[in-house]
C-alpha cells in the first residue's frame, strides 16, 4: 500500500467501515515491520476508534475487535488471524491507557480529554504534542502552519497564497500540564490546566482576530489597530486592540473573570437568543470584570492583579479564597481528584502561597489552619473531619 492509501484504509478501520477486503490488504501490509511501528504512531496520534461513541473504553474496544475477529475468521487465514490477534491486543492496551471523551460545545469545538496535550486541526487531524521534542506541524494537505520548539507552540506569520488558507485548530491542555501558544499574529497566549482553546492558524484576510476559550489563559495580545482581537468565552466576549489580561472560564465554576494588567479592553456579556448590538463596558489595569452563571450583568472591581496570574510562574497564590476554589484549583494543577466529606469546610477561607509544594504538603499545611484531615489513594484525595 502506498502511504495515502494505508493512511486512509487504517482511519476506515478506526471507524469500522473498512471492508474485509480493505482488512486484508491492512493485515498484509502489518507483515513487515516498519509498518508495524507506522500503525501503532498513528493509532496513538489519531486517538479515535469510532466517533459515534461519546466515551471509550476497553470493554467497547474489545467488543469491536470480536466483529472483525469474526470476519477475518471467514478468509480463514491463520497465519493473519494470529497477526491480527497480536496487533488486536496493541489496540485494547492504547485505548485502555487512552480513554477519552469527545463533545461539542454550542462555539462548535470539540475537545479531546487525556492525559497529553493534543493539538486537532481541521477537526480530523490530531497531533499528541510531546513537550520534549521538536516538530513542525502540517495541514492535511501538506503545509507547514507551526512548529514546536522549547515548550511553545508557534505559528507561522505568512500570507502567501499557499498559507493564506485559515485551519482550524483547537489546543487542549490536561489537567496537570500548562502550555503556551504563539499565534500568527504574535499574540502569546499562557494556557492553564484543564483549558482547551479554538483559533486559526492564521488571520490573513479577516476583519477580525477571534479565539474562543474553555478554562483560564493569559494573553498578551499584539497590537493591531485594524483588527481587533476578540476572547469568546461562554458568557464573555472581551475585545482588545493589544494588551495583557487574564481570562478564567472554566465550565465546574460559578463566574467567568476578565482580569486587566495593562492596557484597556471592553467586555459584553454574552446574551443568548437576542439581535441587540453589542455594547462593550471598558475596565481599566488592575481591574476585573465577573459576570455569574445564569445571572444578568457584569461585576467590576478593583483587585490586585498579582493572585490572578502568578498561575503563569507556577505559583499557587489563594487570598482569603474560599476552601472551595482552592480544592478545585487543586484538582487542576496537580491533576487529582478532591471528594470533600466535610461540606462544612466549605464555610472557611485560606490565604497562603506555594511554589514548589507538592500535593500532600500543600493539603498538610491548609489542614493545619482549617482542621480537617485527608486519606489519598493514588489520584484520589477524600476530605474529612478532624477529629
Amino acid at each position: 500500500m502506498s502511504q495515502s492509501s494505508n493512511k486512509k484504509i487504517i482511519s476506515k478501520y478506526l471507524a469500522s467501515e473498512a471492508s474485509e477486503a480493505e482488512i486484508n490488504q491492512l493485515l498484509k501490509w502489518l507483515e513487515k515491520k516498519k509498518n508495524q511501528k507506522t500503525f501503532k504512531d498513528y493509532l496513538k496520534t489519531k486517538l479515535l476508534l469510532d466517533i459515534k461513541y461519546n466515551t471509550i473504553d476497553s470493554q467497547e474496544a474489545y467488543i469491536l475487535l470480536l466483529d472483525e475477529i469474526k470476519l477475518m475468521k471467514r478468509v480463514k487465514d491463520k497465519n493473519r488471524l494470529v497477526t491480527w490477534f497480536k496487533y488486536a491486543a496493541v489496540f485494547i492496551g492504547l485505548v485502555t491507557l487512552t480513554t477519552y471523551t469527545l463533545y461539542k460545545s454550542d462555539s462548535g469545538f470539540s475537545k479531546i480529554s487525556t492525559s497529553e496535550i493534543t493539538l486537532e486541526i481541521n477537526d480530523n487531524n490530531v497531533e499528541i504534542i510531546d513537550l520534549d521534542e521538536r516538530k513542525i506541524i502540517k495541514s492535511k494537505n501538506g503545509n507547514e502552519i507551526g512548529s514546536i520548539q522549547n515548550d511553545v507552540l508557534t505559528y507561522k506569520n505568512n500570507s502567501s497564497k499557499e498559507t493564506r488558507l485559515a485551519y482550524n485548530n483547537i489546543l487542549s491542555v490536561p489537567y496537570g500540564k500548562q502550555f503556551d501558544v504563539i499565534l500568527a499574529d504574535g499574540t502569546t497566549i499562557h494556557l492553564n490546566a484543564g483549558s482547551v482553546l479554538k483559533y486559526p492558524s492564521n488571520f490573513n484576510g479577516s476583519s477580525k482576530r477571534e479565539v474562543y476559550l474553555k478554562g483560564e489563559a493569559y494573553f498578551k495580545v499584539t497590537k493591531d489597530k485594524s483588527k481587533p482581537f476578540i476572547v469568546k468565552t461562554e458568557n464573555l466576549d472581551t475585545r482588545v486592540y493589544g494588551t495583557e489580561f487574564n481570562v478564567s472560564a472554566y465550565e465546574n465554576d460559578t463566574e467567568t473573570e476578565v482580569v486587566l494588567v495593562e492596557g484597556i479592553v471592553g467586555i459584553h456579556e454574552v446574551v443568548k437568543k437576542t439581535d441587540l448590538p453589542k455594547e462593550y463596558l471598558m475596565i481599566k489595569p488592575a481591574q476585573k470584570a465577573t459576570v455569574e452563571k445564569n445571572l444578568r450583568g457584569i461585576k467590576i472591581k478593583n483587585v490586585d492583579v498579582s493572585s490572578y496570574i502568578q498561575w503563569k510562574e507556577g505559583i499557587l497564590l489563594f487570598n482569603d479564597e474560599n476552601i472551595s476554589n482552592i480544592f478545585k484549583k487543586l484538582e487542576r494543577h496537580f491533576n487529582v481528584e478532591i471528594q470533600n466529606n466535610y461540606p462544612d469546610l466549605y464555610t472557611h477561607s485560606y490565604t497562603g502561597v506555594f511554589k514548589s509544594e507538592n500535593i500532600d504538603e500543600i493539603l498538610t499545611t491548609i489542614s493545619t489552619h482549617t482542621n480537617f484531615s485527608y486519606t489519598r489513594k493514588e489520584n484520589k484525595i477524600i476530605i474529612k473531619n478532624h477529629q
